[in-house]
């Protein structure tokens, strides 16, 4: 009884596709170095810095950035915290050391894009990298299609094959132009092939041996009283 509860557990449990949540550092910019740089409006102040993100490119330019409460750059709420990202130029890049891609997976990668009020549209891109690498790009795309003053959650999803490179996963975004914001950076990953039993695996056998023998006492227990009173 204790094998088959442990391997009836196993099989609910590893069948299928699975899917988690990679974490990632700063993800919604809300740490920061001091911003020192005044801008217009009501606590409006940026910096040429970004905790946890690579800034790099030809005469990069990018930081943090928080709005304040003036409606000068965005007409409704930022999607997480009162700090964003923004480029000019160049990108902002995080490798997730440790992480290294899965084969047989999609990925997705979710970021709230922002178009300032007082900014016409500029190129910018989401990207996966594989060591330094990339290996999956929305390409190039124009924040012009957003509303001016808002953001949008551009999501890009790229899949994997058989067999991946070996170098860790890393988050890319690029810009080329005025003031592209970026905000609430997420990534997903599913997979349908599971090589080591994930931690909820081997909770849910543990459970299956468990109740399985409890079953087993119970059931000698009763058989015993039963002799007993005969």
């Amino acid at each position: 009884m204790s094998a088959f509860c442990a391997l009836a557990f196993c099989l609910v449990a590893s069948g299928g596709a699975w899917g988690d949540s990679i974490s990632i550092q700063n993800a919604s910019f809300e740490t920061t170095n001091a911003l020192t740089i005044p801008c217009a409006g009501t606590g409006c102040a940026y910096n040429f810095s970004l905790p946890d993100w690579t800034i790099a490119g030809i005469n990069a330019s990018a930081g943090s950035f928080q709005p304040g409460s003036s409606s000068i750059y965005f007409n409704t709420a930022l999607p997480d915290g009162s700090i964003v990202a923004f480029i000019n130029t160049g990108s902002i890049s995080q490798t997730l050391t440790g992480i290294s891609l899965l084969a047989n997976s999609v990925y997705t990668l979710s970021v709230d894009v922002g178009r300032r009020n007082d900014v016409a549209g500029a190129d910018y891109s989401l990207n996966l990298l594989d060591g330094s690498n990339v290996f999956c790009t929305s390409g190039p795309s124009s924040n012009a299609s957003i509303t001016a003053g808002t953001f949008a959650d551009i999501t890009l999803t790229c899949a994997t094959g058989a067999t991946v490179p070996g170098g860790f996963l890393g988050i890319e975004l690029t810009g080329d132009g005025r003031q592209i914001n970026f905000d609430n950076v997420q990534l997903d990953v599913t997979s349908s092939t599971v090589s080591t039993p994930e931690p909820s695996v081997l909770a849910l056998t543990f459970v299956g041996l468990l109740m399985g023998r409890l079953f087993f006492m119970r059931s000698r227990r009763n058989r015993y009283l039963q002799s007993a009173s005969s």
